[in-house]
């Protein structure tokens, strides 16, 4: 899966694109890059050295935390919403989640992509999207060519071919810096959608919820001896609830971290992702 699964999958879309009769309105660069285990130098020096580098609008980086399954959209922008429309618009199986995106980007996931280096040094907005079924095989020998469904492959070929395709055919390339403004809230509905809208619309859907929550809960308060009880005991047991929750939250992040304290103590980080 790292990266071999990634590399056919490119060089089948190169030979439908290169054999297409439809000419394309933009040019297209293949990028195969080696050394990503180690700090990303590839990348690194194609994005600062190359001579092709300053041409490029956007890109695609394929990666691999697992073996198999869905190929999953984690990582777009920085802004540029357009490129999550368009995979939305045009894969025929997309599936993407903006939390992998949340929790790449806190630094929390000790890892990294090429996505990185092409964004902080070249500037340049792309999708980063990587297989994650059957980690535990991942960087392991048992990641072999047999654990990789061929439907797993068909798949990410179709919604790959789609969205390079509509991209290089389209205008947009001309100028992105009219489509680069704001971010995409996006994930995935039970696998049969992919809904996307925009940061703006995200923080106010946030806000209304917050609203309504406030409004709800003062007019029980107000409304209490609807419910049996007085508004100095409604706002008691309503005290008590806000407090367990606290509790509960500190509490989980005690437990977890107590827990991975003794297993690194023991010597058994993630012992539980292994193959067995």
């Amino acid at each position: 899966s790292d990266d071999a699964v990634s590399c056919a999958i490119m060089l089948e879309v190169l030979e439908v694109l290169a054999t297409s009769p439809v000419p394309l309105k933009h040019n297209l660069i293949f990028l195969f890059n080696g050394a990503e285990e180690n700090m990303l130098p590839a990348s690194h020096g194609f994005i600062t050295q190359h001579i092709w580098a300053d041409e490029i609008q956007a890109f695609i980086n394929l990666e691999a935390c697992g073996s198999g399954g869905r190929e999953l959209l984690f990582q777009s922008g920085p802004g540029h919403p357009w490129l999550v429309d368009i995979y939305a618009k045009v894969a025929p199986h997309p599936f993407a989640s903006i939390i992998g995106q949340e929790l790449f980007q806190s630094g929390i996931i000790p890892a990294d992509t090429d996505f990185r280096i092409f964004r902080d040094y070249g500037n340049i907005p792309g999708l980063d999207i990587a297989y994650m079924k059957n980690g535990y095989v991942y960087h392991t020998k048992y990641d072999s060519e047999e654990r990789i469904p061929t439907g797993s492959v068909q798949r990410a070929g179709d919604n790959l071919l789609a969205v390079v395709r509509y991209i290089a055919e389209s205008e947009i390339l001309a100028d992105t810096s009219q489509h680069s403004q704001g971010a995409l809230v996006f994930f995935d509905f039970l696998g049969l959608y992919l809904i996307h809208y925009s940061e703006a619309l995200g923080v106010l859907i946030n806000l209304t919820t917050v609203a309504v929550s406030l409004w709800l809960t003062a007019d029980k308060v107000i409304h209490s001896y609807n419910y049996g009880v007085s508004k100095t005991v409604y706002l008691r047991q309503l005290g008590y609830t806000a407090v367990m929750q606290v509790c509960g939250c500190v509490a989980s992040f005690v437990c977890v971290t107590f827990i991975s304290t003794l297993m690194d103590a023991f010597g058994r980080p993630m012992s539980w992702y292994r193959y067995v």
